[in-house]
């Protein structure tokens, strides 16, 4: 077996398992934010020309979904959403928008989620929010973890996380950071190769529970202690892998968590030959 389809498996978010040569990208369409992530320059905000409106809550509502994986709903709510935001020039609100919904569409088809990237990018080039900053380097970061793009992964998600490091991101930013240095620690390979990075995914971790403990998130940290359990796994601790996956199934229980993720927590659990 493959190691990405491993890697798909075994963790709860199983970003970039598709990819298709007809992908059709969703508008709205935006400059290459590469630039700005390799060399960290940042723009100056922007001075909106319109009235901005406060945010619609069906995007608070949306971004629980998709953390909690429930990605058609979301997708559904956010799709028309940001079309008619960005026509609005309604910067923070359609930045977050594009953001999740990007974020709700990666899983499928990784390219589809790239345009939306994009756009949520320069979004938070113009409000130097650190929400929306947030938000859209994970979407960035995820996108490029579903064409294996790793390096680039890794820099957004970083990135993403020095924005608001206790914002309501940021142990999603870490969880999603995690995922991308497990497959790192892989090397393109079928085995662990490089198992130092499934320390760094350790500690990215670490701060990720640390977040979501304090912030009371069960569903993000359930997602860490599944991740962590992976890490476990790898490292082969079958005691501490199984320790983690059943903790993690019950902070998933708590949250009342979609079948897409209680049922890899399933998978890892049975690869990892728990009781």
């Amino acid at each position: 077996m493959k190691r990405l389809m491993v890697f798909c498996a075994a963790l709860a978010m199983t970003t970039g398992c598709k990819k298709d040569d007809e992908t059709q990208n969703p508008e709205p369409e935006a400059a290459s934010s590469d630039s700005a992530v390799e060399t960290g320059d940042e723009a100056e905000p922007a001075e909106p020309e319109v009235p901005q409106e406060p945010d619609p809550p069906e995007i608070a509502a949306a971004r629980l979904q998709v953390l909690a994986a429930d990605f058609a709903p979301a997708a559904a709510t956010l799709e028309p959403m940001v079309k008619d935001l960005t026509d609005r020039e309604q910067y923070r609100a359609s930045g977050l928008a594009a953001a999740w919904y990007a974020l709700a569409v990666v899983r499928d088809i990784a390219e589809n989620a790239h345009a939306p990237a994009e756009y949520a990018v320069s979004m938070a080039d113009k409000t130097g929010d650190p929400e929306v900053i947030s938000a859209a380097y994970i979407a960035l970061g995820t996108y490029q973890l579903g064409v294996e793009s790793f390096e680039e992964a890794a820099a957004s998600l970083e990135k993403a996380y020095e924005a608001d490091k206790q914002g309501p991101n940021a142990a999603f930013a870490m969880i999603i950071f995690s995922e991308v240095k497990i497959s790192m620690a892989f090397g393109g390979t079928d085995q662990i190769t490089k198992p130092e990075e499934l320390d760094v995914a350790a500690t990215a971790l670490k701060k990720a529970k640390e977040l979501a403990t304090t912030q009371g998130s069960d569903i993000l940290l359930g997602r860490a202690l599944i991740n962590e359990a992976a890490v476990a796994r790898y490292d082969n601790d079958k005691d501490k892998a199984c320790g983690l996956v059943a903790e993690g199934m019950t902070k998933y229980e708590a949250a009342s968590a979609s079948e897409y993720l209680t049922s890899g927590a399933q998978a890892l659990k049975d690869a990892s030959f728990c009781k």
